[in-house]
């Protein structure tokens, strides 16, 4: 009992400090214009198990402005994972429309990003709790000219993305599943040319277990972002809704 303790206090500990690392290190200063913003994300994740080892993830995720209610940004996911022991490696496609980075001024045309990633996570229990470490790798092919097609001329990025995750069981069934879960990551961007610092995302989440099938996951996202070739800082306060949607093959 008294290992569990001092294994999960250290664990919080070092999550807690890293959010406190990244606060620091990235608190926008006064010579930065910081716009700041409110939105809501919705989202439909479809888990789908091919086998015990592998599943095939696919999402959509809508984020819109509160007010004006104006779309800023569509992402669609396609990614396969592979799982054993407490590692899971995966890969796929991204493909991701920005509409409106200012609601005021609407928007007159979407640019394009096409965004093959890969990424690998790891997951450690502590006690009662589980905490896991993800490093992605995001190939990004921004359409660089409104007139173009992205397949026809974009500009290439490489973003490296860490982050830190735990997971807190608060209830559960008969069967020892977790009904209800709290989740607080911190994620951290980074990228290979440009704004070296592209952003850092704050998430606090309630999993909450409907079925076999179906979990609902409301959640607080804070993410402050460096506009890429802008000096230009976004702080958003976003509120997010997610369906998980578990389908076996």
């Amino acid at each position: 009992m008294i290992r569990w303790y001092i294994g999960t206090l250290k664990s919080v500990q070092l999550f807690r400090a890293t959010v406190i690392l990244v606060l620091l290190n990235y608190t926008p200063v006064s010579s930065q214009h910081v716009e700041h913003q409110s939105l809501y994300w919705l989202r439909y994740y479809a888990q789908i198990s091919l086998s015990p080892a592998f599943q095939w993830k696919n999402e959509i995720d809508n984020r819109r402005f509160f007010n004006p209610d104006v779309e800023n940004q569509l992402i669609i996911n396609s990614h396969l994972h592979y799982t054993w022991n407490k590692w899971d490696v995966g890969g796929g496609v991204s493909l991701s429309w920005i509409f409106a980075q200012r609601p005021e001024l609407h928007y007159d045309f979407a640019i394009a990003e096409v965004r093959p990633f890969a990424e690998i996570s790891n997951e450690q229990e502590v006690g009662k709790i589980t905490i896991q470490n993800r490093i992605r790798f995001d190939n990004r092919f921004i359409q660089d000219n409104p007139e173009v097609g992205v397949w026809e001329e974009s500009f290439y990025l490489l973003r490296i993305r860490y982050r830190a995750q735990v997971n807190i069981p608060l209830k559960k069934n008969a069967e020892q599943i977790p009904k209800l879960s709290l989740r607080l990551s911190d994620e951290i961007m980074f990228n290979t040319k440009e704004n070296t610092f592209d952003q850092n995302r704050i998430d606090v989440t309630l999993d909450c277990y409907l079925n076999k099938h179906f979990s609902i996951e409301p959640g607080y996202v804070y993410l402050y972002q460096h506009r890429l070739k802008i000096e230009e800082y976004f702080s958003r306060n976003v509120l997010r809704f997610s369906v998980i949607h578990r389908i076996s093959l």
